[in-house]
């Protein structure tokens, strides 16, 4: 059963939104497969799909100070962990798709809808800050 994009999932950034979109994307895909041969392809390239978002993510909350990264880079590490077991479960055959639906769909809900929209909002208050700051408050930064 694919996971449904929910218009609460965006959160303004126009780059993590295009990954988000991205992610959701391979991750249907590999909910999609049916043989152990695509499945170990889809899986390996969310793998890999996820762990470029994450590196993107935590670039941007070094970037911008990000108060609370430390929680949120645990949280992608207890996620790239969990994709680790998803290649080991494929290759031992051992893989059950509707638990690995339901951990992809609460995945998302909970870290695009809670982490990564209190990472985004981080992001707006501080441009918010950035812009009162020099004095244009309709300054595009």
């Amino acid at each position: 059963m694919p996971i449904e994009w929910k218009d609460v999932y965006k959160t303004g950034n126009v780059q993590i939104d295009a990954q988000h979109m991205q992610w959701f994307n391979k991750a249907n895909f590999f909910l999609e497969t049916t043989d152990k041969e695509s499945r170990t392809r889809a899986a390996t390239k969310l793998c890999q799909y996820t762990r470029l978002h994450f590196q993107d993510e935590e670039n941007l909350m070094q970037l911008t100070s990000y108060p609370a990264a430390r929680e949120h880079i645990r949280r992608h590490n207890d996620t790239l962990v969990h994709m680790g077991v998803l290649l080991e479960q494929i290759a031992n055959d051992t893989l059950n798709m509707e638990k690995w639906s339901a951990f992809l769909a609460d995945l998302f809900s909970n870290h695009i809808g809670d982490a990564d929209l209190k990472f985004a909002a981080f992001i707006t208050n501080q441009k918010r800050a950035v812009k009162r700051s020099a004095g244009n408050p309709d300054s595009p930064i």
